[in-house]
């Protein structure tokens, strides 16, 4: 913003310094200037509604207190102790720019009470603050329905060239699962990269070299309308069309997190 405003200040520095060329220059320079001006005022705009997400913290404690105090209600006062500030610092920062968001603010205030509560305060660790920030509102929902016992069937889409002596392939579909449906995801069409930043974070494998014991599993995802509709593409442009089967599982960090930031209450 700033650098708008200074090149819309030098603009009118150089009518001014210029004055022989006052006649030609002006009218460029000012239609420069104005144009400057209405992109910052533009952007201005743009900006406005993030300065009423941006708590401070007084609104933090207010609306974040209610939820602290419902989780630690059923602690022993004498096992209700003062969190690490590697964590309840960053936790209070994060809650600035994300209490609006429903499902992050659960994750949060799951991960401090956890903190304060002199039994589960080991299981705390300072890294699950970064997790929860580099995760958005859908990828918290899968998350709720992670299986901390079972692994979870995913697919991904092989469609193999049939004129090719090579047998060569493509894999236009990888990382295919229910989750994102089931979990009400805003955009569950974002499903593969909401579960590869999951796998990224350390949260869950994806794997294709281990499979769900129970085959039934794979019946939902299969005939699913997006694989439907490969399966029919594939026959309209001579592909052979195959279904990989694999696996998500949790990671014992994943199991960790889950316990501190999703089931704690």
């Amino acid at each position: 913003m700033s650098n708008v405003k200074e090149t819309v200040e030098a603009v009118q520095g150089i009518v001014e310094a210029v004055p022989v060329y006052d006649d030609m220059l002006q009218p460029a320079a000012k239609e420069l200037s104005s144009g400057l001006l209405t992109v910052a005022k533009t952007i201005n705009i743009a900006l406005a509604p993030l300065s009423a997400l941006v708590w401070s913290y007084e609104k933090v404690k207010d609306r974040f207190m209610p939820r602290l105090e419902e989780k630690l209600k059923n602690v022993p006062e004498e096992n209700i102790v003062t969190p690490e500030p590697s964590i309840a610092v960053p936790v209070i920062e994060a809650l600035r720019y994300t209490g609006h968001n429903n499902e992050l603010c659960e994750m949060f205030s799951s991960l401090l009470a956890s903190a304060m509560d002199r039994t589960t305060a080991p299981k705390a660790h300072p890294s699950f603050v970064e997790i929860i920030r580099q995760i958005n509102s859908d990828e918290a929902k899968i998350i709720n329905l992670l299986d901390k016992s079972n692994s979870m069937p995913i697919i991904k889409i092989r469609l193999y060239d049939k004129n090719s002596a090579e047998n060569g392939f493509a894999e236009p579909l990888v990382s295919f699962s229910n989750l994102p449906y089931a979990a009400n995801c805003s955009y569950p069409d974002l499903g593969q990269s909401y579960l590869e930043n999951l796998e990224r974070l350390g949260i869950i494998n994806l794997s294709y070299s281990v499979y769900c014991t129970v085959p039934s599993a794979y019946i939902p995802i299969e005939n699913h309308p997006i694989i439907d509709a490969w399966r029919k593409q594939s026959t309209k442009v001579d592909k052979r069309f195959e279904i990989i089967r694999g696996a998500l599982t949790l990671t014992a960090f994943g199991r960790k997190f889950i316990e501190t930031c999703v089931t704690f209450w």
